[in-house]
């Protein structure tokens, strides 16, 4: 699977990630698909709660208030325009998921009411202001890889 990101949407990332020093920070990925396992996030949302030091927690009422948005810009045809996945920062650790992390993932793609096919969890961080990013693919039959990022120039 690739992932396409856009410039802007990674200036806004480096932005906040700025902005939320030593705290985890995350939101979620949505976009197009280009061509079969193929896609280009072309909302990255950034949530406006933080999280600690090591930990991040997703605002379930924010996250339901963006998917509504961006499903209505798009006027809902999901066979384009989709959610891809979670994205969340590590600023004080590696760009690897935690088995937190991991769990997470799984309980999301496995839960009866999700209705994707799959999920991507992005992990980002800066490290003397230069982005480092890593992502990985869950799907509900267990299949979990990495997934190949580059940047829409």
């Amino acid at each position: 699977m690739q992932l396409k990101l856009s410039p802007s949407e990674l200036v806004s990332l480096t932005t906040a990630l700025k902005r939320a020093g030593d705290k985890e920070i995350g939101g979620q990925l949505f976009g197009e698909q280009i061509e079969p396992s193929h896609f280009r996030v072309s909302t990255m949302t950034i949530q406006t709660k933080v999280g600690t030091f090591s930990r991040f927690f997703v605002d379930l009422l924010q996250a339901v208030r963006d998917a509504a948005r961006f499903f209505d810009r798009t006027r809902h045809q999901y066979n384009r325009y989709n959610y891809i996945g979670e994205w969340h920062s590590h600023p004080s650790f590696e760009v690897l998921p935690s088995g937190v992390d991991i769990q997470s993932m799984r309980d999301l793609v496995r839960d009866p009411d999700f209705k994707g096919s799959f999920a991507v969890l992005m992990i980002v961080r800066l490290r003397a202001d230069k982005l480092e990013a890593g992502a990985w693919l869950f799907d509900p039959r267990g299949f979990e890889r990495n997934v190949k990022l580059e940047t829409d120039a």
